[in-house]
């Protein structure tokens, strides 16, 4: 059974230190004495912190994954990646678990994990949550021995008619009160352990919490989905954690004041009843008129329709410098060969993914110090590359075929031209057959200008592969995807390879969305490569591979332009000055 500890760091270094280091309390019960043995994977999401913090827990808790996010995603956007990676990972079991809580007890997760055995509809359970000693809303109430003992979460409700959450005993000295193990109507943002089947069905946004929330309010949301698809919410008082409350955003602080007042409008206005709708809208007018300044942003926000989080310039650190993803489906010695020819360095690290169970890495892939993921079917080119892409923690990430083997230097030279060039372009590096000879693999975006360049002007390059000269980097409008370099800002700028096809044209469709973004595309004949070409497909068969090529073009140029385009091509073949075959992008 694998369990995925996630928690999400934003400038919190000293909290995130403090609740790393309190995890080493469940290190023996959730592993050894547990029944059936626990896998478990911590996961720090971080949110493009400016404090030094990745580089610090890297060095502090060499064993946790950091995953940096490029950006303040918020609560809702950070947890949906952490979900997401932990997903890829296997996990059968999600601990959200905010940076400033702290361990209390060793047994947190196997109690909670029991309280799933009472009933299957279970789908999320949240432990008694005490103040952390010093952090108590009302300090001046307690006694010295009461320290560490006043409730903060002991369950609570949903009010539908003022739109909030109530958590009970809040305040309140624990005396035993709420010790039971119990159906509840909410959950804590704070720590929660969700069950993966409640995240494939609690409906859209599929995956997590709904990212246009940013910050307040995702919990509930997830809670009104999770409740509509049939799932019930428990709390167990028999376990136990400490809060740090509020440290990310300071209680009554400007940042609590907007995204509460802005979300609690999105929230209500969507799944409120109307009468409580009206009363919304009548608070909403009073908060515009004589609210703090941050409360009449939030209800402006909100009417004009500005949703997300607020956008940050920053420079975000990664844990390790590149990543690369590779992607096997039936040629298993030909990615060994790649693994063999990749360089040892501690600032890489390899993923691979066996695409189906056929001619898999299984049984040997121990051998090599990677990331290694399974698929029990072929997913296609574009959904396997895109899940190793979701898993990567580097800053650049390396797209490699497994038909590929590399060459001496030729990774630091990708990565040295990527750092002169700032990270702001995709790199492909120069492919050679296996007896060193060039190999095309540079392209002008398809077009029936092109091809008619092509073939009745033989003008090379126009619309079939060609490879430029000389020995710097030059920019190219295209390259294949045998070995391509994309630094992680570009992914989540221009997004992931297009899963419309499952093989064929994600990369001219990718070059393309390049192009319409702005984003430069770099040729590199200083990093070679050789590419023994066509290796997957051949085992797919000829008729299988043209079937798919031709409803890959559908899919890239739209019918009308592809049947133009054909004829175009058919044209040529019989008229024009180049005999060339009219299917292109034959792919491996």
């Amino acid at each position: 059974m694998k369990i995925a500890i996630i928690t999400i760091n934003y400038n919190g270094k000293k909290d995130t230190f403090e609740f790393l280091a309190s995890l080493s309390k469940l290190r023996t019960v959730n592993c050894e004495q547990h029944a059936p043995p626990l896998e478990v994977k911590t996961i720090i999401v971080d949110n493009a912190s400016s404090d030094g913090s990745v580089s610090e827990i890297k060095n502090k808790f060499p064993d946790v994954d950091i995953l940096q996010t490029g950006a303040n995603l918020g609560f809702a956007g950070g947890y949906n990646k952490g979900l997401e990676y932990a997903k890829i990972w296997g996990a059968d079991f999600y601990l959200l678990i905010n940076n400033d809580c702290l361990i209390k007890e060793e047994n947190l997760i196997s109690k909670l994990l029991e309280t799933f055995e009472k009933d299957p509809k279970i789908g999320l359970i949240s432990p008694k949550i005490y103040f952390a000693p010093g952090f108590e809303f009302h300090k001046e109430r307690y006694s010295k021995n009461d320290s560490g003992k006043i409730i903060w979460y002991g369950g609570g409700q949903f009010d539908w008619d003022n739109i909030g959450s109530k958590h009970r005993g809040i305040d309140e000295i624990d005396k035993g009160q709420f010790d039971e193990v119990a159906e509840t109507g909410i959950f804590s943002g704070a720590c929660v352990l969700i069950k993966k089947e409640v995240l494939e069905k609690s409906g859209p946004p599929a995956g997590g919490f709904d990212a246009k929330y940013f910050l307040y309010f995702e919990d509930s949301d997830l809670m009104k989905r999770v409740k509509d698809k049939g799932f019930k919410i428990y709390y167990n008082g028999q376990t136990s954690i400490y809060h740090k409350v509020s440290r990310s955003t300071g209680i009554g602080s400007e940042i609590t004041d907007y995204y509460h007042t802005r979300n609690r409008l999105i929230f209500g206005m969507q799944y409120a009843k109307s009468r409580t709708k009206f009363a919304l809208l009548r608070e909403a007018v009073k908060l515009f008129i004589f609210g703090r300044r941050a409360q009449r942003k939030g209800v402006l926000d909100y009417y004009l329709g500005i949703i997300g989080g607020i956008d940050e310039i920053s420079k975000p650190e990664y844990p390790i410098k590149l990543s690369i993803g590779i992607v096997n489906y039936n040629t298993a010695n030909l990615t060994r060969k790649l693994l063999q020819s990749i360089p040892k360095a501690s600032d890489i690290e390899i993923i691979v993914l066996d695409n189906g169970n056929l001619d898999s890495c299984k049984d040997w892939i121990k051998d090599f110090p990677v990331k290694y993921l399974q698929n029990n079917e072929n997913e296609g080119f574009s959904k396997g590359y895109n899940k190793t892409i979701k898993y990567a923690l580097g800053e650049y990430y390396l797209m490699l075929n497994s038909d590929i083997e590399v060459l001496p230097g030729s990774l630091k030279e990708l990565v040295k031209i990527e750092d002169e060039l700032k990270g702001e372009t995709v790199l492909g590096g120069k492919l050679l057959f296996p007896d060193k000879s060039d190999q095309d693999s540079v392209f002008h975006l398809p077009t029936i200008r092109g091809a008619f360049k092509e073939y009745f002007l033989a003008q090379k390059g126009s619309y079939f592969m060609y490879l430029p000269k000389g020995e710097k980097p030059v920019k190219v409008e295209g390259m294949v995807m045998a070995c391509l370099l994309i630094p992680k800002k570009i992914l989540n700028k221009a997004g992931l390879l297009d899963e419309g096809t499952f093989i064929f044209f994600e990369d001219i469709e990718y070059s393309r969305r390049l192009k319409e973004f702005n984003i430069s595309v770099y040729f590199v004949p200083g990093a070679k490569f050789i590419h023994h070409h066509g290796s997957s497909t051949k085992k797919v068969g000829w008729e299988k591979s043209y079937a798919l090529l031709q409803k890959a073009s559908k899919h890239y140029h739209g019918k009308i332009y592809y049947y133009l385009l054909t004829l175009v091509l058919k044209l040529g073949q019989k008229l024009g000055r180049v005999k060339t075959p009219t299917c292109r992008w034959v792919k491996d």
